[in-house]
């Protein structure tokens, strides 16, 4: 999976790292050259100087081809202009958006944006492994911590290899942001889409309902 992240601060690199560390392919742009030069250093990843809200930058980060662009930057105005500008002019199939003020969630909802991440209660958790053939991986909790962002590889032998997506019990609440397949490709959410070996889904969950998720989406036949 290609992502772009906009801000390369407290949010963006340890997300960015532990996106790399999945395997994904990661781009970061910052107005800093300080901050970009820092996330060359830590993570040896490709990063560069630009103004997010400029298709240009976007442009040269190889937005178009993205599968989802997260804005952490300090500034909601940025963090909201350049969703915008993924989603209208690039197409971006999945927008995340870091907002600062509680009101203007909102506004973020309003203007089409996947997923408002309040900063006030952001807190980037570690890398977390259940098992290593299956892995759990919570990037980020959200809100007031009763949410959480979840990636789960599918098991070859997975029990819910072959069945469609809306066909599968999930926990109450759960909501699919991605399916991802082997070729890091994103595919459709609809009616007719169906869990493959190896697939990857991100999905929001309660964080009392992450444990069933993960046992109902890794069970073995």
């Amino acid at each position: 999976m290609y992502l772009v992240i906009v801000g390369a601060g407290k949010v963006g690199i340890p997300l960015a790292s532990s996106l790399i560390n999945e395997g994904h392919e990661v781009y970061v742009i910052d107005h800093s050259e300080e901050a970009v030069n820092e996330v060359q250093r830590e993570l040896g990843m490709v990063a560069t100087v630009g103004d997010a809200t400029q298709p240009s930058a976007l442009k040269e980060a190889g937005l178009s081809r993205a599968d989802v662009l997260i804005a952490t930057t300090n500034s909601d105005e940025v963090n909201l202009a350049t969703c915008q500008l993924a989603k209208l002019q690039f197409k971006v199939p999945r927008t995340i958006a870091v907002a600062h003020t509680p009101e203007n969630a909102a506004l973020f909802d309003l203007a089409g944006i996947d997923l408002v991440v309040s900063a006030t209660d952001l807190v980037l958790a570690n890398l977390t492994t259940a098992l290593p053939t299956h892995p759990l991986i919570r990037l980020m909790p959200l809100a007031d911590r009763s949410v959480e962002l979840i990636a789960i590889k599918i098991p070859a032998a997975g029990t819910v290899v072959g069945n469609k997506l809306t066909d599968t019990r999930l926990p109450y609440g759960t909501k699919i942001i991605l399916l991802i397949n082997t070729d890091g490709h994103t595919k459709s959410l609809d009616n007719d889409s169906v869990i493959e070996a190896e697939d990857e889904i991100i999905a929001l969950s309660s964080t009392n309902s992450t444990a069933e998720l993960w046992e109902i989406l890794t069970e073995l036949r």
